[in-house]
């Protein structure tokens, strides 16, 4: 994929297909952390510097009430509504299962995220 147009792109099963606008960023966080709920860890937390958080910002005010994809490696991690601007680190997304939680959790390690 490249920042040049859209792009069609599958999630991380390979089961649900995303038709996606121009890539509008690069995200690298500064850190990645397993949140626990429960003793069950269901989100990651990134750790964000100044720089990712304004280009976190101004791409999610420009995706109020649309879906935003968080794609690594070519396949999407989370589409999730934007219902307001992500404008704070850390930046945390939760997933249905432990397991997913923990792959996306160790896949975003040292990984950058467009």
């Amino acid at each position: 994929m490249t920042s040049d147009g859209a792009a069609t792109v599958c999630d991380r099963a390979g089961t649900i297909t995303y038709e996606l606008a121009p890539v509008l960023g690069v995200i690298t966080p500064d850190s990645v952390a397993l949140s626990e709920d429960q003793g069950s860890p269901l989100s990651v937390s990134l750790g964000l510097n100044d720089a990712d958080i304004v280009t976190f910002g101004d791409v999610s005010r420009g995706a109020l009430n649309k879906n935003l994809a968080i794609v690594l490696d070519g396949r999407v991690l989370t589409a999730p509504l934007v219902q307001d601007a992500l404008t704070t680190s850390p930046l945390t997304l939760a997933f249905a299962t432990a397991a997913e939680t923990k792959q996306v959790a160790a896949d975003l390690g040292g990984t950058a995220t467009p």
